[in-house]
C-alpha cells in the first residue's frame, strides 16, 4: 500500500502544478482586463474634464487654465495616440456621436489609441457651429501669463492634444456671436 501511494505522489503533484499555472494565467489576464478598464476611465475622465473647460471657456468667455493629462500608467503608447478635435459635417455622424444631435455640423474631442483593445473614445463638445479655432496669427503670446506657452491648433489637421497644461481663451470681440477659441499649451 505504501508503494502505491509513493508511486501516485508524483502525478499528484504534476496535476496540482498545471492547476496552479492555469490558476496564475487566468488571474493575470483578469488583472490585465482590469487594467485596461482603469486606464481607459481614466482617459474619459481627462477628456471629459477638457470637454467642460473648452465648453466653459466657449459660452462663457472665460480664460481656463488646467493640466491635461493621461497619465494611465503606460497602458498606451501617448506618443503613437490621437487626440484632437474634429469637426463634422455630417448629420448622421453627428446624431450617432452625440447621442441624437439633428445639426448638421457638430465638433468632437476625438481619442483613439490603436495599442487599447477599445481605445477608441468621443466626446461631443457642446460648442456653436461657427466656433473657430484660431492660431498664431490671432492668438498673442506677448501676454506674461503666457510665458514659455505656444499657440496650438487643435482641431482637423491640426496639433494633437498631448498631455501638458493648457490655457484656453475666447478672443471674440464683443457683439460678435460665434466663440474664437485661442489654444496655448506649455
Amino acid at each position: 500500500m505504501n508503494n502505491k501511494a509513493q508511486m501516485s505522489s508524483p502525478f499528484e503533484l504534476l496535476v496540482a502544478i498545471i492547476i496552479m499555472a492555469f490558476v496564475v494565467i487566468i488571474g493575470a489576464n483578469m488583472l490585465a482586463g482590469v487594467n485596461e478598464q482603469v486606464c481607459l476611465s481614466n482617459i474619459d475622465k481627462s477628456l471629459t474634464e477638457f470637454k467642460l473647460k473648452l465648453e466653459d471657456t466657449s459660452s462663457y468667455r472665460t480664460s481656463n487654465k488646467f493640466l491635461f493629462s493621461l497619465n494611465t500608467n503606460s497602458c498606451f503608447n501617448e506618443r503613437e495616440a490621437i487626440i484632437t478635435i474634429e469637426k463634422y459635417d455630417n448629420a448622421k455622424k453627428c446624431g450617432a456621436i452625440c447621442q441624437g444631435k439633428t445639426t448638421d455640423s457638430c465638433f468632437v474631442l476625438v481619442f483613439n489609441a490603436s495599442d487599447l483593445a477599445d481605445g477608441a473614445r468621443n466626446k461631443c463638445l457642446n460648442l456653436p457651429v461657427y466656433t473657430s479655432f484660431v492660431g498664431d496669427d490671432d492668438c498673442s503670446t506677448d501676454d506674461p501669463s503666457l510665458s514659455g506657452f505656444e499657440s496650438i491648433i487643435p482641431t482637423n489637421g491640426g496639433q494633437m492634444l498631448n498631455s501638458g497644461t493648457y490655457i484656453l481663451r475666447n478672443i471674440a470681440p464683443a457683439g460678435k456671436t460665434y466663440p474664437v477659441i485661442c489654444t496655448y499649451r506649455k
